[in-house]
């Protein structure tokens, strides 16, 4: 197959007029529709349906525009590899990273890698843990870093001992910003947002000895940031970790522990029987080193 009707068809999609991808891919309408149908003749499927003003794809183009992506993408990784053999470690290290103490850990095992490396680059995405779990397995991210615990055993994971406070995020004039701590029982009837990861309520529930089911769960979020005029405008508080705290630009808002103590700690992921690139692999080998260090370092304490 021609990669250069791959490309055309991704870029169909994200345009989803013909004649506007046509004039993007610097060729006539009449010979990209004919590429296109090229395409669905030797798919054996209609790939999409043409409308008015933009085109819809069939169930058929949905599975291939996800394939056709990861195969492009799987040939620019192929390229990359290939360059590494005369240029040394080269190529793109796609990280997955939850918005807490580890960012800057992370940013700085990628600055010492990249000075060693200097012909590799990133890519940040900064996201909850379901949403990076997601990624990884859908081949768009290479690995990532998450609070404990994970519950899935499709990943090799690797404990780091970077600690998180869990509590609620809230304005600095709500009526419970002034506690020392927050317990189970100020947790009733409150307006509460969380996390999307049940796993995590069902945890905190269980170390203020509360029944998650009796929780005020008014809505869920991904980034932090998302949810501020809900904290600082509406009365919401937000289950969250004083990680959080380093992400808002303002200081009108404030983060209170959970009483008892209730900690997580972080784990590098990857998918399990997974062919990573040589540079990611050799990113991973790099800070692991580190990563056993500051584990017996914080072990030690």
């Amino acid at each position: 197959m021609d990669t250069r009707l791959l490309h055309a068809f991704i870029i169909l999609t994200r345009i989803g007029n013909i004649t506007n991808a046509a004039e993007v891919l610097h060729t006539s309408q009449p010979n990209l529709s004919r590429q296109l149908k090229d395409l669905e003749t030797e798919v054996g499927a209609q790939l999409f349906v043409r409308g008015k003003r933009f085109i819809t794809l069939t169930d058929a183009g949905i599975i291939f525009e996800q394939r056709a992506q990861a195969m492009l993408d799987y040939l620019e990784q192929t390229k990359r590899d290939i360059r590494q053999q005369s240029t040394g470690l080269a190529g793109k290290i796609r990280i997955g990273c939850v918005e807490s103490h580890i960012s800057a850990y992370v940013a700085q095992w990628l600055a010492a890698f990249q000075q060693k490396h200097p012909h590799t680059t990133f890519s940040i995405y900064s996201a909850d843990g379901n949403t990076i779990k997601t990624q990884i397995d859908q081949g768009n991210l290479d690995l990532g870093f998450l609070l404990e615990p994970v519950e899935s055993a499709k990943y090799q994971t690797q404990h780091i001992s970077v600690t998180e406070t869990w509590g609620l995020m809230m304005a600095k004039d709500a009526k419970l910003a002034q506690k020392s701590a927050i317990t189970g029982t100020d947790l009733v009837g409150l307006p509460l947002l969380g996390a999307r990861r049940s796993i995590v309520i069902n945890q905190i529930s269980s170390w203020l000895h509360i029944d998650p089911d009796t929780l005020n769960l008014c809505g869920e979020r991904n980034l932090e940031n998302n949810v501020r005029q809900l904290l600082t405008q509406f009365g919401y508080s937000d289950i969250s970790i004083d990680g959080m705290l380093d992400f808002y630009t303002d200081n009108q808002i404030t983060f209170v522990p959970f009483s008892p103590l209730s900690q997580s700690q972080h784990t590098l992921i990857t998918r399990k029987n997974h062919q990573l690139s040589p540079t990611v692999q050799t990113f991973i080998t790099d800070i692991t080193g580190q990563i056993n260090a500051l584990n017996s370092q914080v072990g030690h304490q």
